[in-house]
C-alpha cells in the first residue's frame, strides 16, 4: 500500500479526494490535516510515499513546508488556481489538480505515482533494493526486443502515456516506466532532470540559468530541457557549473 497524506482546508474536498484515492485500491490513507503547520508535522511524523496538499491552506504556505522536507514524499498540489503552476514545478512537485478533481484525471497522477514508486506495475521498489547497473537498455515492439547501447541514448522522456527513448537517430516509444531506466543507468551519466526526464550527461552543450533560479539544459541535438532549482543542486554534484 502506498502511504498517503491528504491536506486541505476544506472538509469536503478531504473527503471527496479520499472517496477517489480509496476507488483505486493501492493507497493507504495514513492522516488527513487542515492548515500547513499540521500537514508538515503529519508528512514527518508518518514518512509517507505520497502527499496531497492543498495550495491554499492556512499556517505555514505550502511551498514553504514541501522545500523545508529534507526527504520529501511524492508532492501532488491541488487547487482551484492555475496560476501556482510554475512555482509548483519549480519545488518538482509530481502533479498539478485543479479543483474540481475528476476521477479521469486522477488516475492519470496515480499512473505517475505507481511509475515512480514502482519499478514494475506489480512489484513495489523496498528499501535497499538494488538493481545492476547495465551498459544497455532493452525496448519491446511489436513482440520484438531491440537492444540499445546506453552510449547512443540522449534523452528518455515521460509524458501522460508513454515513455519515449531519444537516440541520435530515433524516437522510440517504451514498454517500461522511466524509473525502470534510472536504476539500470549508469548514475555517474545519466541524471534525472525532473519526474519526467531523464539524460544523457555527455550529450549536454549549454546550461544555462534562467529566472528565479532554475535553468534551462540544451543538449546536442539541439533539445532543451527544463532543470528545477532544487535538481540543480543534484546536477552540481556531478557537473560544475
Amino acid at each position: 500500500m502506498i502511504k498517503t497524506i491528504i491536506a486541505d482546508d476544506e472538509t469536503h474536498a478531504r473527503q471527496r479526494l479520499r472517496e477517489l484515492l480509496d476507488r483505486f485500491g493501492i493507497f493507504e490513507i495514513i492522516a488527513e490535516a487542515s492548515d500547513g503547520n499540521e500537514a508538515l508535522q503529519q508528512i514527518i511524523t508518518h514518512r509517507v510515499d505520497v502527499a496531497f496538499l492543498d495550495i491554499n491552506m492556512p499556517g505555514i504556505p505550502v511551498f514553504q513546508t514541501v522545500s523545508s522536507l529534507q526527504h520529501p514524499p511524492l508532492i501532488v498540489f491541488q487547487t482551484a488556481y492555475s496560476e501556482h503552476a510554475a512555482e509548483a514545478f519549480e519545488i518538482d512537485a509530481l502533479d498539478y489538480l485543479l479543483k474540481p478533481v475528476r476521477y479521469e484525471r486522477l488516475e492519470k497522477t496515480v499512473e505517475k505515482i505507481k511509475s515512480r514508486l514502482f519499478t514494475s506495475e506489480s512489484t513495489v521498489r523496498q528499501p535497499g533494493h538494488i538493481v545492476k547497473q547495465s551498459d544497455h537498455i532493452t525496448i519491446t515492439i511489436q513482440g520484438k526486443t531491440r537492444v540499445i547501447q546506453s552510449s547512443e541514448i540522449i534523452r528518455i522522456s515521460l509524458d501522460e502515456h508513454f515513455c519515449y527513448v531519444y537516440t541520435n537517430s530515433e524516437k522510440l516509444i517504451s514498454d517500461k516506466y522511466l524509473n525502470y531506466y534510472e536504476e539500470r543507468l549508469n548514475s555517474s551519466v545519466f541524471f534525472r532532470t525532473s519526474r519526467n526526464d531523464i539524460i544523457n550527461l555527455n550529450y549536454v552543450a549549454f546550461i544555462n540559468k534562467e529566472l528565479q533560479n532554475a535553468y534551462t539544459i540544451r543538449m546536442k541535438n539541439g533539445m532543451t530541457i527544463e532543470l528545477s532549482r532544487r535538481r540543480a543542486q543534484e546536477l552540481r554534484k556531478l557537473i560544475d557549473f
